[in-house]
């Protein structure tokens, strides 16, 4: 009987609901004609107000409500907390006994919350209402809310009326990120291996030769000798500082903490900016996509974003990508970091095949001693000339960053 139920369509079994209770309240009135009494008028007239106000839900246009949804903030941290107001308002004071509000997540936040935020009130006569609940501790991600739906019924419950309501909206989670505190940044700046913020200066104290006069070259400049000799205004060629800018790629092959290698990237992206210098970026996933070379805040912001995105879904591991890709995507004056938790003999190889010129750091992050076989990964890296810097993922909880064995 219950599979002939669910077989059938929902208007018909509306209908089919309908036409019961028009029959109990006929066959109530019959049973008062024929009894008489008081005790059978009054069981009619005591069933009469329900069996009206089912009928009339059952016309009642639940469909028309307006519903609007507000987001206390549309961009957090990870771990943040938003609170979600749902604001619902109808034409009429029509009574409704009560009013389910299921609100379906999306589907990261239904991985460490309940899949559907489900609210009930009891709205009876209000035109207007709204309810609030808050999500705890949010995930990293872009989290698109959709519908929302409402659900009613009756006294008897006979009658269910629903509506669906699509009102898209987006949340934007970045990762939670804190102020890298390790020496080891500045000494990687000092030894050139991370660009510079001063990045068009010129190191004054080393001449590599002499040009002729450019509109802006200081008196200083000038090379007087030279300048006689040619009967023309001569100045002084200075050496370039060894390296500018810095390439940053992300290793998205699946991992179990993830999380904390995205977060790190976030630091290090953090703290290089204050520093002004000039980065670019790359994530070796399916949806990864390059990010030129540049500065200033809206770099910063634009490569958060692409964090909040990471996933952990590269198809071929790190060390086929730098066999691949990097000579492709890094310029061959910017330095290389890259962030990644599998360090091997095959990464150290590809990664040395792969140096052009530039520096090529690797900030290794684990929660475990390193093994053996990536202790030997970390000699073979000494003898390439690859800076790898080994960061225990401990050390990232309570803001704190510290490099632990290089």
């Amino acid at each position: 009987m219950k599979k002939l139920k669910n077989k059938l369509p929902t208007k018909l079994k509306t209908c089919l609901k309908m036409a019961g209770l028009l029959f109990l309240v006929a066959l109530s009135f019959v049973f008062a004609m024929f009894q008489g009494g008081f005790v059978s008028w009054f069981l009619f007239y005591s069933f009469l107000p329900f069996a009206i106000y089912s009928s009339i839900l059952f016309f009642y246009p639940i469909h028309k409500f307006q519903i609007g949804r507000n987001l206390s903030k549309r961009e957090a941290r990870a771990g943040d907390r938003v609170e979600v107001t749902i604001k619902v308002s109808r034409k009429t004071r029509f009574p409704l006994f009560f009013l389910l509000v299921e609100q379906k997540l999306p589907q990261k936040l239904e991985r460490s919350m309940a899949g559907t935020k489900k609210i009930m009130v009891f709205p009876w006569f209000k035109r207007s209402f709204s309810l609030t609940y808050t999500l705890e501790n949010l995930p990293r991600g872009e989290h698109s809310f959709e519908g929302i739906r409402l659900k009613t019924g009756d006294f008897l419950g006979l009658f269910d009326k629903e509506a669906a309501f699509d009102i898209p909206e987006r949340l934007l989670v970045y990762p939670s990120y804190s102020e890298l505190t390790y020496k080891q940044l500045d000494h990687l700046f000092d030894q050139g291996q991370a660009g510079t913020a001063n990045r068009l200066q010129r190191e004054h104290s080393i001449v590599s030769g002499v040009r002729g006069y450019q509109p802006g070259d200081q008196l200083s400049w000038i090379n007087w000798k030279v300048t006689a000799k040619k009967n023309d205004i001569m100045t002084k060629e200075f050496e370039e500082m060894k390296s500018h800018d810095v390439f940053l790629v992300l290793d998205e092959s699946p991992a179990g903490h993830f999380e904390a290698i995205v977060s790190y990237a976030a630091s290090f992206v953090h703290s290089i900016n204050k520093k002004g210098i000039q980065f670019g970026f790359y994530r070796t996933g399916m949806n990864g996509e390059v990010l030129a070379i540049r500065g200033g805040e809206l770099q910063k912001q634009n490569i958060f974003y692409s964090l909040a995105k990471a996933e952990p879904n590269a198809e071929y591991p790190i060390d086929s990508f730098l066999g691949r890709n990097v000579l492709v995507t890094v310029a061959s004056n910017a330095s290389l970091v890259i962030f990644t938790s599998d360090l091997s003999m095959k990464t150290i190889e590809s990664a040395a095949r792969s140096k052009t010129g530039q520096a090529t750091t690797i900030l290794f992050l684990k929660n475990n001693p390193l093994s053996r076989e990536e202790q030997a990964a970390l000699e073979l890296a000494k003898a390439k000339g690859i800076n790898v810097k080994y960061v225990n993922e401990g050390t990232l909880e309570g803001g704190k960053s510290e490099v632990i064995a290089q």
